[in-house]
């Protein structure tokens, strides 16, 4: 009963299907006559992000058509804005319908040497350009939005879940984490700078696919498997597929120009810091779990369904797809 009970709660999970972004990316030019270029793009197949609108202040007025195009799955709209004497300067520049953690709006201001960017959400829908933004307030947005990926990568967290009940100790659960650092760093940079490009059905597919191989593993429960054994090694092959996950979401979200290594950077940083946090908070849980509230030694074959059978549904929806 508890079985079944595991997977009509994972076919019936539709918030656990994707961790699509939505974020938007706009690029606001100042010149010394106090014109002003607007540069605004949004996600082709995100059909949210079109309740998505800047709200400049009110003296602003548009004064050139807005032409747009469509870029390496992008809309991008351009048009010009005449704002009065002063500019946007000492002004706010507002984004409506940010309806969620997960959706927010890159924006960038630059006049001479003042450069203002920030990554705006729900909670701080605005920019108030009236100062040079610090290099080190976009780490901190960015390693923000690493932490907030990972922590809603149901996909990804499950992954890492199968590792800690995998590892047969904490020795072997280091290097296993480890390798799958080091190997999801290594593509998420070469998808970033187009070294290597793999459509992202694919890579969801067999990121799914990945799952399924380590709930499989839970099930058989063989400590002396070459995966528990070489539990690093087949980490690092897994993670060099998670890797290509992380980057079509950074890709998507846009990047500066002149700050991609800090801000890539920050992500992965922000990644880490979600996984660690949430492998200590998982494992206390499961610990106590499992000592004080389930005393069943097969607990970890039932999780092991529950994975199997939420990872199988994700594989057959993403092929699906094609």
């Amino acid at each position: 009963m508890f079985i079944k009970s595991l997977f009509f709660i994972t076919f019936f999970i539709n918030t656990l299907l994707a961790h699509q972004t939505g974020l938007s990316y706009v690029n606001i030019s100042e010149d010394d006559a106090n014109k002003i270029d607007i540069i605004y793009k949004k996600p082709l197949g995100d059909t949210k992000a079109d309740g998505v609108s800047i709200r400049f202040p009110v003296e602003c007025s548009q004064v050139s058509e807005s032409k747009q195009s469509v870029v390496k799955g992008f809309i991008i709209n351009s048009y010009s804005l005449w704002c009065g004497e002063k500019g946007l300067l000492d002004s706010r520049v507002w984004v409506d319908g940010l309806v969620s953690n997960d959706r927010g709006v890159l924006i960038r201001y630059e006049k001479g040497d003042i450069v203002s960017k920030s990554l705006l959400r729900a909670t701080t829908p605005f920019i108030h350009i009236d100062h040079q933004s610090s290099s080190f307030e976009l780490l901190v947005e960015y390693v923000e939005l690493g932490v907030v990926h990972i922590l809603k990568g149901f996909d990804h967290l499950l992954f890492v879940f199968s590792l800690l009940l995998l590892a047969l100790s904490m020795r072997n659960l280091f290097f296993a984490v480890t390798a799958f650092t080091l190997s999801h760093s290594i593509t998420l940079v070469c998808g970033i700078l187009g070294i290597v490009n793999v459509p992202v059905m694919y890579i969801e597919a067999m990121i799914a696919l990945s799952i399924v191989f380590l709930a499989r593993e839970l099930v058989v429960d063989d400590k002396n498997s070459f995966t528990r054994k070489h539990l690093g090694v087949i980490t690092f092959i897994f993670g060099l597929l998670h890797g290509f996950g992380f980057s079509n979401v950074l890709a998507t979200i846009g990047l500066p120009q002149e700050e991609i290594p800090l801000s890539l950077f920050a992500f992965n940083l922000g990644i880490e810091m979600g996984q660690i946090l949430f492998i200590v908070v998982s494992g206390t849980a499961f610990f106590f779990v499992q000592k004080y509230l389930v005393k069943d030694k097969r607990l970890h074959i039932y999780i092991a369904y529950f994975i199997g059978g939420l990872s199988s549904y994700w594989l057959v929806d993403r092929v699906m797809g094609f």
